[in-house]
């Protein structure tokens, strides 16, 4: 018998190989190329299970994290950080190298964690109905007013971090939908670019659900392996459905896409747990706190 903590020492396994599998609906064979799909159906039902909470400083996880160490991490661990405001954030690990050696410039290893629950309180999008970059700045997420509530080093939450967390963080590289024409408001997108999506960010639909629905397919939103879903989201709707605050009711939150075939929406999560959009003035969603250790 071969314990699963032995696999990665198998050398010569190929995906037509099998093996045998014991699980509560009987014992069976399974080869190579049907694990993933087994592993997501079977031990993921109902989601991503509740981790165990790391003990270890950000200091040596960052360390650890830079030097493609992740030995005893699993996607769902979790560090509970306190900001300087006195609120309560349990981060989970989201995804462990998820877009390693992906980007215009080669993205080294990196672990990306997002809140269990967004922060308290309802953020807007826009001041104004308006899901459109700028002249200046052409991506919708970017040219937010949520993005610099959040990113601020002064007067954002990012300033509000705990002193031992906020020199691990990383800024996130991502490819990045724009949306924006000298002649007015547009309802699709424009283009896209690599672009620094920030210190805080927040996941796109297709980082959440896998695929888009309300948002633009194509660019950066379409899916492929620039924009993937985050591993805490498969498999059922557990880390999906988000409190607003620590523990909190659930709420609406935001996503960084943009509505498609329209100027004036942004893409969410329900707090029912579906996909869904809402004008970008709207005061009653929340954000959750997303960052990069690498």
């Amino acid at each position: 018998m071969i314990k699963t903590n032995e696999l990665p020492n198998i050398t010569g396994f190929k995906k037509t190989d099998g093996f045998i599998v014991d699980a509560s609906t009987g014992t069976g064979r399974l080869t190579g190329d049907n694990a993933a799909e087994f592993m997501k159906e079977y031990f993921l039902q109902g989601g991503v299970p509740y981790g165990k909470e790391l003990i270890e400083s950000w200091a040596s996880l960052n360390g650890r994290i830079r030097a493609g160490d992740f030995s005893g991490l699993h996607i769902g661990d979790f560090k509970t950080i306190t900001l300087t405001t006195g609120e309560v954030v349990v981060m989970e690990l989201a995804g462990i190298d998820q877009y390693y050696k992906c980007g215009d410039a080669q993205i080294g290893h990196h672990a990306d964690f997002i809140s269990r629950d967004c922060l308290q309180g309802g953020r807007r999008m826009n001041e104004a109905d308006n899901n459109n970059g700028t002249e200046a700045e052409k991506s919708p997420w970017l040219a937010s007013e949520l993005y610099q509530v959040l990113n601020d080093e002064t007067t954002g939450i990012y300033a509000k971090l705990p002193s031992d967390l906020k020199p691990y963080i990383i800024t996130k590289r991502a490819l990045l939908e724009e949306r924006y024409s000298s002649a007015g408001a547009v309802a699709g997108d424009t283009g896209w670019a690599w672009k620094n999506a920030g210190k805080l960010w927040l996941p796109t639909e297709v980082e959440v659900f896998g695929h888009s629905t309300w948002s633009e397919p194509g660019y950066s939103t379409g899916g492929g392996g620039c924009n993937l879903q985050y591993p805490i989201f498969a498999g059922g709707a557990k880390h999906i459905i988000k409190g607003d605050g620590n523990g909190g009711s659930r709420c609406h939150w935001w996503e960084a896409s943009a509505h498609r075939a329209s100027s004036a929406y942004f893409c969410l999560v329900n707090h029912s747990g579906d996909a869904n959009s809402i004008y970008a003035s709207y005061i009653g969603v929340r954000a959750p706190l997303c960052f990069r250790i690498g």
